[in-house]
């Protein structure tokens, strides 16, 4: 079986170096967008821009030209996606170089052709961003939850209540009933014992605002 492999990788190569299935096949990248090895990364762009010009599919006259100009598209456009990224394109001249390095040629191919496209590193750093937001929403909302739970709990909410009415925040009802002052609405005063729990008595249990 191994024999029948190196024979059939063999068979695949050509007298240039260039092997089926892998980059631009049986035909040269630089031969496609008819630029040299030596070409800069500024002459692969202009040629590319060139043929996508003259050749691309919206450019044909009628159908039988739409398709030879559709096949021709993909070709060179293939070739410039290979050539213009220089780790692929470094890996593509080693092929040309060494052609008998099969095993080393498909590895570096399939990797390329199938690796993620983003830095490894910038999905770490956005998970861990997203992992910090969750757990940050999740303390605030425990913690909140626990200052509405404690103020409907006596010992904290009498405390809140005195402190209140000694800060002016929150007025005695008889009195105000003698003086003819509105009371607060029973949503404020809510808001004002929340904000006292919250700032001024000292919750056991470890609750700590996130």
């Amino acid at each position: 079986m191994f024999h029948v492999l190196i024979l059939f990788l063999s068979l695949a190569t050509t007298a240039n170096g260039l092997i089926d299935g892998l980059y631009c096949g049986k035909e040269s990248c630089y031969d496609l967008l008819n630029v040299t090895r030596d070409a800069s990364r500024q002459d692969i762009v202009k040629a590319y821009r060139r043929l996508a010009k003259k050749y691309h599919p919206d450019m044909a006259k009628n159908t039988q030209d739409r398709a030879i100009f559709t096949e021709k598209f993909r070709s060179f456009a293939n070739a410039y996606e290979i050539l213009r990224d220089e780790e692929t394109r470094l890996d593509y001249d080693k092929m040309l170089d060494n052609p008998q390095d099969y095993y080393g040629h498909y590895y570096r191919y399939y990797r390329h052709r199938y690796a993620p496209k983003v830095d490894v590193r910038i999905v770490i750093v956005l998970l861990i961003s997203v992992i910090s937001v969750i757990q940050y929403y999740g303390q605030y909302s425990n913690y909140h939850s626990a200052i509405d739970y404690f103020v409907t709990v006596p010992k904290y909410r009498i405390q809140a209540q005195e402190i209140a009415k000694q800060e002016g925040l929150l007025s005695d009802t008889s009195r105000n009933r003698k003086r003819g002052n509105k009371t607060l609405n029973k949503q404020e005063e809510e808001t004002i014992l929340k904000q006292i729990v919250e700032q001024k008595l000292d919750i056991k249990g470890g609750y700590r605002k996130p």
